[in-house]
């Protein structure tokens, strides 16, 4: 097999893979075939070679793939590397228990965030697994990351975000969305009221290390048909008393 076209199938597989991370459910082959514009042969053939690593996994259900287990594995070998270990499972089902929501660990990955662990007491159906993406505009946890971003990559970060409108809520100027980050940075966390999915709202706080780097961000979220944004926003000091916590184990003494 030549280099060209050897490099041709990473390249494929690369955007195959990174379709299946960013979208918030399962896709068929054609679906697949349809967006990133390759013909249906090289589509069957690119996403058996990955089913074959298990970096894409196959629903013989109803005939649809997701991002697979060894991917996975990858990046939570990668979120170790980053001590995130100290964030235990136990922290996340503390939170989901005393608050009665959504619970999602989440870290920044260039201009996307993604989501490491969970605690789901109350399903979505469109809610981003595991190991998926979301963007930083339009989510709470994305949000905090904005607000503790310096100029300079505020910068970068808006010259190449699409800034796209998911609801009638989603804030989609440059503008609007610093607005609200000094507002973030005072209160200690972040508020998406309906602006990735029109019924889910959530909150996210940051942890930080020693130096007061943003490492990682929980968040609280529910659907509305179980908790209203009030509700929610009542949990906000249990959610900043626990990544107060987290932020201690990496050096960080003074939270708020």
């Amino acid at each position: 097999m030549s280099r060209e076209i050897q490099s041709s199938i990473i390249q494929k597989s690369v955007e195959v893979i990174n379709l299946l991370a960013r979208h918030r459910g399962r896709l068929s082959q054609t679906e697949i075939a349809q967006t990133t514009g390759f013909n249906k042969s090289s589509t069957h053939r690119i996403l058996s070679i990955l089913i074959g690593q298990e970096l894409v996994e196959y629903d013989e259900r109803d005939r649809t793939y997701s991002t697979g287990p060894l991917l996975i594995s990858w990046a939570r070998s990668a979120w170790e590397k980053m001590d995130l270990s100290l964030v235990k499972d136990q922290d996340l089902r503390d939170l989901a228990t005393d608050t009665k929501m959504n619970v999602a660990l989440a870290v920044r990955v260039e201009q996307t965030v993604t989501f490491t662990r969970a605690n789901i007491p109350h399903p979505y159906r469109l809610a981003v697994k595991v190991g998926g993406q979301s963007e930083l505009h339009n989510t709470a946890v994305g949000k905090v990351f904005l607000a503790h971003m310096t100029e300079e990559q505020l910068d970068a970060y808006f010259e190449v975000a699409e800034l796209e409108k998911f609801t009638e809520t989603t804030l989609t100027s440059r503008g609007e969305i610093e607005a609200g980050l000094g507002e973030i940075r005072e209160m200690g966390y972040a508020v998406s009221d309906r602006e990735e999915f029109y019924q889910v709202v959530g909150i996210a706080a940051p942890i930080f290390d020693h130096d007061r780097r943003i490492l990682a961000a929980i968040s609280l979220w529910v659907p509305l048909r179980n908790a209203s944004l009030q509700d929610l926003l009542a949990c906000a000091p249990t959610l900043l008393k626990k990544t107060g916590e987290i932020s201690a184990r990496f050096g960080q003494l003074t939270i708020g």
